[in-house]
């Protein structure tokens, strides 16, 4: 498998990478969560947007985005919408979960994108397709709480 190069972050080489979680439900502790993974020293942040309570809101998310963005510097930005089917705070339709990657993407605030595999296939593949012309990377994934 070939490095895969996110910032300045060289993930698939050398040490293994950190990752930290950002859990915030308002925009206030997205922010400070964001401010905190500086001191952290982590490698990479993961937005679990599932969390945010305005995430329906796409106003309101970018603008959040816009501010963790900054509060980020250099640190790679992956954002999450983990579904309630696979473990996270929030149900979404399929439809509307493809919308909102989709959306993340293009702002181009964010530099990975995680995908639920089994989303339904058309669906993941706009949201690659997506990504894919954006210039962010997709972290595919698939959480089977039974089988691991």
């Amino acid at each position: 498998m070939r490095p895969v190069v996110v910032r300045n972050v060289k993930i698939g080489e050398g040490i293994p990478k950190v990752c930290v979680p950002i859990v915030g439900t308002t925009r206030e502790e997205i922010l400070e969560a964001g401010e905190k993974i500086l001191d952290l020293g982590a490698d990479v942040a993961e937005w679990r947007v599932d969390w945010y309570a305005d995430i329906f809101d796409a106003d309101q998310t970018e603008e959040t985005a816009k501010g963790l963005r900054k509060a980020l510097g250099d640190i790679p930005l992956l954002f999450t919408f983990r579904t309630a089917k696979e473990g996270g705070e929030k149900e979404i339709e399929t439809a509307a979960y493809a919308e909102l990657n989709k959306n993340a993407i293009k702002t181009g605030l964010i530099d990975l994108v995680d995908v639920e595999l089994f989303t339904g296939e058309k669906e993941v593949q706009e949201i690659i397709e997506t990504a894919h012309a954006c210039g962010v990377k997709v972290v595919a994934s698939n959480h089977d709480f039974q089988k691991t």
